[in-house]
């Protein structure tokens, strides 16, 4: 599995193996995220990528999905799954 979250610049700027960074999934709805990061491969440019936006991956991760950044803050997550393929951006 595949995901691509978006990040602050703060957040993409401070991510690294093991570690974990806040963002959110926009597909219909803005999802508030968690990602416990896992180990960061080369990011291989694609043509659909934007030219003007930063782009990670990491492999092994564990994501967490709420509803609202309350619900985030609580732990109450509606989506988690583990071992997934992260992309950030910003």
């Amino acid at each position: 599995m595949l995901l691509r979250v978006k990040t602050p610049r703060e957040e993409f700027d401070a991510a690294e193996d093991k570690g974990y960074v806040y963002g959110e999934i926009r597909r219909t709805k803005i999802l508030p995220t968690y990602i416990e990061l896992g180990e960061e491969t080369s990011y291989i440019q694609s043509n659909q990528d934007d030219p003007n936006t930063k782009y990670r991956i990491f492999r092994k991760c564990n994501v967490y999905l709420s509803e609202t950044e309350e619900q985030l803050d609580r732990q109450e997550y509606i989506y988690k799954n583990i071992n997934v393929t992260v992309i950030i951006y910003c």
